[in-house]
């Protein structure tokens, strides 16, 4: 049975590489990202930019994944359309047979909603060998805004200018791997040649991102993509994780991925999405402007829960707390875990006056995801090697690290 949230949820996202594969990684995965240069360079940061240490937090989501199908767009000339067919809107039944992450398994794409400030975004994956080092696929860092190295970002007019770093409040930019997806005829998993610029893979299979970010609230950032103070989404910063035709279609036009009939997108029952990292504003009961909430929803249904609400009362918290025991409104005692039958009872705390490092890993051999918000003053010893550096190799045992953290202890 669908969370009574979900069709909230699904509302407030309307808008919005692969590594070494395992045998059910995606109906096309595409092009496999090579290692880039670089690496080893920690952030820097004016002492204004830094508030004091926090303790950290990790939600980890075990058990992840489900067989089971969606709709793929198709092209109308070759099919099948034997998921749905009408007005030209041809898609097929994805069938995913494995358990493992499906289907964040597949090639997603990332997509950042401001108000938000990025100093660094890092995607590491699996070298070849399947229990071997990961590698440094795709970086970008705001001392060289204008070189990333394999991604590529759209949205917010950043194909024409580049991308700053700043999302102003209510923008949308699209991160993904700089490999062009070519759409047109025959094109698996379909999407028209449109004059609305290149397209680009995801990354597929494993995979870890790391945000360095800041998300100051709107009136702090300028930059907006709204006059007024009114929309739903305002002052509420977003991180998305979607499979990556969804993103190419458009995201949400007449013929989509994310609902098993494009008319019925409130279902979120097809590709669906990941709000890994999400303030819900909405101008309702759920508002909350400090607090994440958390939650994957698609054809496998809805894991996560959702957003807090007033009984949030983070101005009752000290700044050292950035995990939320939500039914107590205290610090975590600990990482919380979470399955497909059972929430978290937990929630992120929305950075305001200083960085946070915003990890998330996807595991497909042991079905896991862990997310990680993290202090730059107080980066845990035993995932040292992964923070602040960003080294452009990472030896298999740190991404164990990663995955088993648990903060605050």
């Amino acid at each position: 049975m669908k969370s009574p949230l979900l069709a909230l949820l699904c509302a407030c996202t309307l808008n919005q590489g692969p590594g070494s594969q395992p045998p059910d990684a995606g109906q096309n995965p595409g092009p496999t990202p090579a290692p880039v240069d670089g690496g080893g360079s920690g952030a820097e940061f004016d002492p204004s930019e830094l508030d004091p240490a926090s303790h950290g937090g990790t939600l980890t989501f075990e058990s992840i994944g489900a067989p089971g199908w969606y709709p793929s767009r198709r092209d109308p000339e070759t099919g099948p359309c034997d998921a749905y067919n009408a007005s030209g809107c041809c898609l097929g039944k994805h069938t995913l047979e494995s358990d493992a992450l499906t289907p964040w398994n597949e090639d997603l794409i990332v997509t950042l909603r401001g108000p938000m400030k990025l100093k660094q975004f890092a995607v590491y994956q699996p070298a070849v060998e399947s229990a071997g080092p990961w590698n440094l696929v795709s970086s970008w860092d705001d001392r060289s805004p204008r070189s990333p190295r394999g991604l590529d970002f759209s949205g917010n007019d950043t194909e024409k200018n580049g991308f700053s770093g700043i999302i102003g409040t209510e923008c949308l930019v699209d991160v993904s791997t700089s490999e062009e997806f070519a759409c047109g005829p025959g094109s698996l998993p379909y999407c028209p040649r449109q004059g609305s610029g290149r397209k680009t893979w995801g990354w597929s299979g494993s995979k870890l991102f790391v945000m360095l970010a800041t998300m100051p609230h709107a009136n702090s950032l300028g930059h907006a993509c709204s006059n007024n103070s009114n929309g739903n989404w305002f002052d509420a910063p977003w991180m998305g994780l979607s499979v990556g035709e969804l993103v190419r279609a458009g995201a949400f036009g007449s013929c989509h991925c994310y609902a098993k009939e494009p008319g019925k997108w409130y279902l979120g029952d097809g590709c669906g999405q990941f709000n890994v990292f999400e303030v819900v504003n909405d101008n309702n009961e759920f508002r909350n402007l400090d607090v994440f909430s958390t939650n994957m929803f698609g054809y496998a249904g809805y894991v996560g829960e959702g957003p807090c609400g007033s009984r949030c009362k983070v101005d009752s918290l000290g700044g050292e707390v950035d995990l939320i025991d939500k039914s107590k409104v205290t610090e975590a005692a600990q990482g919380a875990v979470a399955s497909p039958t059972r929430g978290p009872g937990a929630a992120f705390r929305r950075p305001v006056s200083g960085y946070r490092y915003f990890l998330v890993l996807l595991d497909v051999p042991t079905r896991t995801v862990q997310l990680a918000v993290i202090h730059p003053l107080s980066v845990p010893p035993s995932i040292g090697a992964l923070l602040p550096g960003l080294p452009a190799r990472l030896d298999a045992s740190f991404i164990e690290a990663v995955r088993t953290l648990r903060l605050p202890r």
